[in-house]
């Protein structure tokens, strides 16, 4: 027996009630047919062929000049006064640019933290981390842990919908994760404001850093990137001290019939990599939108690792549809088997934050696995700790 708090598979816990997010992208296979369709619940087939366009250096530019229209007013006194009082109004209220390379490709886009519309609750979320309120969130993962945090005067929560309906908020910029769906209908979402989609599959740093330098807010997100990876090497460091270094760990995900891992791109198996964790081979693979498929008769042997951790679905109307706690053929005699939430499919630095308290509580038995309804503590306590990181 390993050197830590230890939970026999008999003594494990009842699951609680998780999230309904890892669902709609591991079903993403969503190419939707009806791109304009209501719900994340109608997605069907990821492409085959993800793009995965790197996430590049971005350069600012400003507002091409009108020198013409300069030289003509300043022809007289009254007319160059004029326009210099004009030109300054118009100054402040043209946005500078940046070009910035997302899953679509190369594109000038304005930097502005205002008039946002959210995709879904992961961008709403990690814009809020950066001090950004979104004016509209999305509910397209039906997401319940992040409701909380969202669910608040600093932004509207909204069912997903049609492009139309996108439009009559009429958003100045609109802001997603890159998901099948919505990279299906970014010529629709770029006939209404100027839309950037982060590469899901790309590091949480590089998610941050790009939203964060479109919003204008590179500072706030250097300090929280910062501030996780301090705390990531510090646990790497308790962990190796603990002689945990190099210890298998697994994530999986049952939904009805089907089984699902976390690649290695997705944030929480970053993570653990970090930490000096490893996995199996069969759950080292980035297909299926970073979502392996996982046959039942292997799981046996997947889920016998020293630490296991189930992502908990449901749901939207809140029936369970899958834990792994109370699953006979999870876990060996001596797994700590844990259901998770949600958190470990937030490629944010929310997400981030919370798959560490849960690491922490389950490797060291210090606090508890987050519930759904401790997503507010725990984006208060990461605020906290990063400000408390800068002073």
């Amino acid at each position: 027996m390993l050197g830590y708090r230890s939970v026999k598979k008999q003594d494990r816990a009842r699951p609680f009630v998780a999230a309904v997010a890892a669902v709609a992208l591991v079903a993403a296979a969503c190419g939707d047919d009806d791109a304009t369709d209501t719900t994340a619940a109608a997605t069907t087939e990821a492409p085959t062929e993800s793009t995965e366009p790197a996430v590049g250096d971005t350069v600012a530019t400003n507002p091409p000049e009108t020198t013409d229209e300069a030289d003509t007013t300043a022809s007289t006194d009254d007319t160059a006064d004029t326009s210099a009082d004009d030109g300054g109004d118009a100054g402040d209220a043209a946005s500078a640019t940046i070009v910035i390379t997302d899953v679509v490709g190369e594109q000038e886009v304005p930097v502005t933290d205002q008039g946002i519309y959210a995709l879904d609750e992961l961008m709403g979320t990690l814009l809020l981390t950066l001090g950004v309120e979104p004016v509209t969130t999305a509910a397209f993962f039906q997401d319940p842990l992040l409701a909380p945090v969202l669910l608040s005067d600093r932004t509207e929560l909204v069912e997903f919908g049609a492009v139309e309906s996108i439009a009559a908020t009429d958003p100045d910029l609109i802001l997603g994760v890159g998901h099948p769906n919505f990279i299906e209908i970014i010529d629709s979402l770029q006939g209404v404001a100027p839309t950037v989609l982060p590469d899901f599959n790309s590091s949480w740093q590089d998610q941050t850093m790009l939203i964060s330098e479109v919003v204008g807010r590179e500072a706030e997100a250097e300090a929280l990137v910062a501030t996780l990876e301090g705390r990531i090497a510090d646990l790497a460091a308790e962990i190796e001290q603990a002689g945990l270094t190099g210890t298998e760990v697994s994530i999986v995900q049952n939904f009805g019939p089907d089984w699902f891992s976390y690649g290695p791109s997705i944030a929480s198996s970053a993570v653990l990599a970090e930490l000096g964790f490893t996995r199996s081979e069969a759950q080292s693979s980035d297909d299926n939108f970073g979502f392996p498929q996982l046959s039942e008769e292997i799981i046996p042997d997947e889920t016998s690792s020293p630490f296991v951790f189930g992502v908990a679905t449901t749901s939207p109307d809140g029936t369970v549809i899958g834990t792994v706690t109370d699953n006979p053929i999870v876990g060996g005699p001596d797994s700590v088997v844990t259901d998770v939430s949600e958190a470990w499919f937030n490629n944010s630095v929310l997400g981030i934050w919370i798959v560490l308290d849960d690491i922490e509580a389950v490797v060291f038995g210090r606090g508890e696995v987050t519930q759904n309804d401790g997503a507010g503590a725990a984006f208060a306590d990461l605020i906290a700790a990063t400000e408390a990181n800068g002073s």
